[in-house]
């Protein structure tokens, strides 16, 4: 995924119970990357798309970034 443009990160509880998460990444160009799997919590989410988006220099501070 181009990383120059800005990207919009979804985060959607799903299952039966809804206790479950994927996520959604979303550029400028309308291009969608899913997680394709799921996870325990939000959490295990949103560092699963952090390392799937960042490119970048990495951060030791397990801080979750979401848009």
């Amino acid at each position: 995924m181009d990383t120059t443009g800005t990207v919009k990160v979804e985060f959607i509880p799903v299952g039966r119970t809804r206790r479950e998460w994927m996520w959604k990444a979303r550029d400028e160009s309308n291009t969608i990357t899913i997680s394709g799997q799921r996870f325990d919590s939000l959490g295990e989410a949103v560092r699963d798309a952090r390392a799937q988006m960042d490119d970048g220099p990495r951060y030791d501070d397990d801080g979750p970034f979401a848009a």
